[in-house]
């Protein structure tokens, strides 16, 4: 997490400013990778967005890809795309054809 606050709902993941940047300069969002430094193990872990940011990444389509945990790739990880972390997307409930929702439609 970052902006770290006491008041926990108002704190914002790390990836939300570059994700605001990206949107700001209309640039396409394709790909992300969340780090996190465990101190107590001494180790580098690679998490999956959250569920937010899987909701911000969404505006790009299902194709943008993340690094995902996976402990028999190479270097203990691999990419994997927002359909493949989710499915079920709910937007696709609210397109005429079931299919991920434009960025347009996202942003109306």
């Amino acid at each position: 997490m970052g902006l770290d606050n006491l008041n926990m709902s108002v704190a914002l993941c790390h990836e939300t400013g570059a994700l605001i940047q990206a949107y700001t300069f209309d640039v396409p969002v394709t790909a992300t990778v969340c780090l996190c430094r465990d101190r107590e193990r001494n180790r580098l872990l690679v998490l999956p967005p959250c569920g937010i940011c899987q909701e911000r990444l969404a505006l790009w389509g299902p194709r943008v890809e993340a690094a995902v945990p996976d402990a028999t790739a190479p270097g203990g990880w691999r990419a994997a795309t927002l359909a493949e972390l989710n499915p079920l997307y709910w937007g696709t409930s609210f397109t005429e054809d079931g299919d991920w929702p434009t960025q347009a439609a996202h942003s109306a």
